[in-house]
């Protein structure tokens, strides 16, 4: 790896270009790399891995002078950005959305065209690539999406060579270990800055990752923020990578629409999971509560004065967990705002796996390196067999995840990413989140190869006591503080979680809970209540039995005085004791 002397400015990259035919490692996330590539006189493929990348840049959520811009869902399509030179493609590829193309390409001047990853192929077949220079953006996906979006990946590692040049970029690029084959040769930089802020991570192991996410969002909403010294954060960004457990969360703290923004792949399985919460976007406005999945994880920009990341990893569930030498760093800098004082911070809250539990990354290498070898000789003595032998061997070496049928030349290829793919996810799920240990030693890995970023480890205390559940008498002072607010949905969801706290605040009143202060004790008093009110019912009873004789007529202002006098405003609320 070669270091690339650079020129900076205020923490961004100040190049004309990016360098040509090469993996590039630009260290740090959000340093305008792209936006290099987007305003330069040069013509640009930028291939990204998802949809709401492009949108966030098509539609980016500020303006040149820093203003907010709110764009309705139906203003978000691809095509033609309608603030900057920049086509957008991505989605269905319509005959609509191909004539709209052909349209751009037509006209004079640089052309910028911002594509998902499986749309290389087909963009190359209408597009002069020599003409065009290729920038794989976020490339480290190549391999994390390889295993659910298996021909994009294939489709940018087939065609990259056939553009003017070609530029694989990422701040968190992918380890010696699984880097694909085809990149095998290719020449890698890494930016030489002369100074980085350093990523603070704070590791906080729990045994409920979930139930401690639950109880800093009580947190927020008790007091209106959190505390780490003289700093306080109102806004949270949970990184979780799962709608299906986002969606326990927001049922489980009682979390409205108005109260969160929920940032995921709108499809259909989605809005089926979620029922009554609404899919947002990285455009919409932002909310005290903001849930983001791997839609977003990477070269998306948000935007809070105040806001930490939170990242919450289950081991239970193998899609939240993340990856520490990619994953963490790029949700580092997801936050744009540089008088942000936790913009650099990541607090990763996670389980692991039972003590008892063993295993050994290299023992796992060295087993998946010979099932690879093995394959590599499946595949020469099938290249070298008659047609007929080729038949017959054909359907036995398809059965190999291994191995992959070239139907143009009749003969297999080695699949070396499945095999990458393998042995990273078995780092990643049962090597690194066995313990604590484990993940702050990956951790300190990690700060080594980033010569330039530093891990820091912070006191965890602030969020111990911020991720405390609060106590009964707590949520009854905030409750009886919201006595004439009008957020009843807030409200609601106390009464929800007690319900009889609304009858111990008028009941009862807060001086007396105050004094009472548990559950146990409130709830004791309220049912001794119950039972004087009952008692003094009947003596009431027994009173107006010697007063009223059933069947004789009595004037309503007599039958009124009568009522005054055990406390009753009309004649009529004396039926009520009969």
């Amino acid at each position: 790896m070669k270091k690339l002397e650079i020129q900076e400015h205020d923490g961004f990259l100040d190049l004309e270009d990016l360098p040509h035919n090469c993996i590039f490692n630009k260290v740090v996330t959000g340093c305008g790399g792209t936006t290099i590539a987007l305003k330069n006189g040069e013509n640009y493929v930028i291939a990204v891995p998802t949809t709401e990348l492009i949108e966030n840049k098509c539609y980016p959520p500020k303006d040149e002078s820093g203003n907010s811009i709110v764009w309705k869902a139906g203003d978000r399509k691809a095509g033609l950005s309608p603030v900057r030179n920049l086509f957008g493609l991505y989605g269905t590829f319509t005959p609509t959305l191909k004539k709209r193309l052909k349209e751009y390409l037509s006209k004079e001047g640089t052309k910028k065209i911002m594509c998902t990853y499986d749309k290389i192929p087909s963009l190359v077949s209408l597009i002069v690539p020599k003409e065009y220079r290729l920038l794989v953006d976020e490339y480290h996906n190549l391999l994390k999406i390889y295993s659910y979006r298996k021909e994009a990946v294939e489709g940018v590692l087939e065609h990259f060579n056939e553009f003017k040049s070609y530029c694989f970029m990422s701040a968190t690029p992918i380890a010696m270990d699984f880097k694909p084959d085809a990149l095998k040769d290719v020449e890698e930089y890494i930016a030489d800055w002369e100074h980085i802020e350093p990523l603070m991570i704070l590791p906080y192991q729990t045994n409920k990752p979930y139930n401690l996410a639950a109880n800093l969002i009580e947190t927020y909403r008790r007091q209106g923020y959190i505390e780490r010294g003289e700093l306080k954060s109102y806004e949270a960004y949970f990184f979780i990578n799962s709608v299906t457990d986002i969606k326990k969360i927001l049922e489980h703290t009682h979390l409205t629409n108005d109260d969160c923004r929920i940032i995921c792949a709108d499809e259909a399985k989605n809005r089926e999971t979620l029922g009554e919460y609404r899919i947002s976007s990285s455009t919409d406005a932002p909310k005290k509560f903001n849930f983001i999945t791997s839609k977003s994880f990477e070269g998306v920009d948000f935007y809070s004065e105040t806001g930490i990341c939170y990242v919450v990893s289950n081991i239970y569930n193998e899609h939240t967990l993340l990856s520490v030498d990619m994953d963490i760093p790029q949700i580092a800098g997801r936050i744009r705002n540089t008088n942000n004082p936790f913009r650099n911070l990541v607090v990763h809250i996670f389980n692991t796996r039972p003590s008892d539990y063993y295993s050994d990354y290299e023992k796992a290498k060295k087993e998946i390196e010979e099932e690879l070898e093995y394959a590599k000789e499946r595949v020469t003595a099938y290249n070298q067999l008659s047609k007929g032998a080729r038949k017959q061997q054909k359907s036995d070496l398809s059965k190999s995840s291994f191995l992959k049928y070239d139907e143009k030349n009749d003969k297999f290829i080695v699949n070396d990413m499945v095999a990458k793919v393998a042995l990273y996810n078995y780092r990643l799920m049962d090597s690194i989140y066995c313990s604590q240990k484990d993940l702050v030693v990956e951790y300190e890995r990690v700060g080594m190869l980033h010569s330039k970023v530093e891990w820091v480890q912070l006191d965890n205390n602030f969020i111990k006591s911020a991720s405390k559940k609060p106590t009964f008498l707590e949520t009854f002072l905030l409750y009886a503080d919201m006595r004439y607010c009008l957020d009843i949905e807030a409200k609601q969801s106390i009464e929800k979680e007690y319900p009889f706290i609304k009858e111990a605040l008028y009941k009862l009143e807060v001086e007396q809970v105050k004094k009472l202060r548990s559950m146990k004790a409130v709830k004791a008093a309220l049912e001794a209540l119950k039972k004087e009110n009952v008692c003094a019912d009947s003596d009431i009873g027994q009173q107006l039995k010697s007063l009223l004789t059933v069947g004789t007529f009595m004037p309503s202002k007599e039958l009124k005085a009568i009522a005054q006098q055990f406390g009753m405003k009309k004649s009529t609320d004396l039926k009520k004791m009969g």
